[in-house]
Parts: C-alpha cells; sequence; structure tokens
C-alpha cells in the first residue's frame, strides 16, 4: 500500500508555500522572515546589472525599499522540481508598486522567477533568486530600470 502523501508531494507543497512566503514578506517588509527563507549565501539577480548577494544585504534591502509606499506581489504557476536536496522553482509574479505620491502612481512589472531552493536541516531555504523582467508600466524610479 503506497502512503498518500509521498515524499515528492510534500517537497513540492513545501516549495510553493516557500514562495508564497517570500512575497509575503517582501511585501510587508518582514525582515524576520526573510532572514529564516534565504540560506546565508543567497543570490538574487535580475538582468545583467543587478546582483545582490548575501542574506543580511539581500533581506534588508528588500525591507528597506522605501522607494515604494507598497508593494503587493501576485504569484502564479509555481511549478516546483524537486531533486532530492536541491529543488528548481518557477513562478510568474505580477508585482505592482504603489508610489509615496499615492494610489493612483505605480509602477507594475510582470516577471518569470527562477527560484533555487536547498533543504537545510530539513527545511527548505531559498539559494538564488533569477528575475527575468518580460514587461512594465508606469515610472520607476528604482532598481527596475536597469533590467530593461
Amino acid at each position: 500500500m503506497t502512503e498518500p502523501f509521498d515524499t515528492r508531494t510534500a517537497d513540492r507543497f513545501a516549495l510553493r508555500d516557500l514562495v508564497t512566503r517570500f512575497a509575503r514578506a517582501v511585501d510587508m517588509r518582514d525582515h524576520a522572515a526573510l532572514t529564516t527563507i534565504f540560506t546565508a549565501d543567497v543570490t538574487m539577480e535580475m538582468g545583467p546589472d543587478i546582483r545582490v548577494d548575501g542574506r543580511d544585504v539581500l533581506a534588508g534591502m528588500l525591507r528597506d525599499d522605501l522607494v515604494w509606499a507598497a508593494t503587493m506581489h501576485f504569484v502564479s504557476d509555481v511549478a516546483p522540481e524537486p531533486d532530492g536536496d536541491r529543488a528548481i522553482v518557477r513562478a510568474n509574479i505580477m508585482a505592482v508598486h504603489v508610489s509615496h505620491d499615492g494610489p493612483g502612481k505605480h509602477f507594475d512589472l510582470g516577471a518569470r522567477y527562477t527560484f533555487t531552493a536547498v533543504r537545510h536541516d530539513g527545511a527548505w531555504l531559498l539559494s538564488r533568486i533569477e528575475i527575468e523582467p518580460v514587461w512594465s508600466s508606469g515610472e520607476d524610479p528604482g532598481m527596475h530600470d536597469a533590467a530593461f
């Protein structure tokens, strides 16, 4: 008799949850949560010109992104591919960045994200985030300009 919930299925659920927790922590600017989902040597890249290395640097940058009054990242089509203690997770993310000038002024970004995750002490952590911008709308005074 097979178990109804095998390890691969559990890993796929855990990896989807990891990506959701990432997006929520970014939107909430929750530094404590961000530091619990990254490896110490995490890398984030967006386009050829933007690279951020290290858990504390990346978590701090995401928490302190004060260019925007608020952000909201909508995550869809999350496709985890676990392989032992490593995994690739692909997802589409639409991010709305609201200006301090009011909710009518915002920058929107549609991107393909490729996350690399590793299992560490039984928990999945993000070790790499690659962001491939697909489209944008509005004015961006922040880091996204360099990616286009």
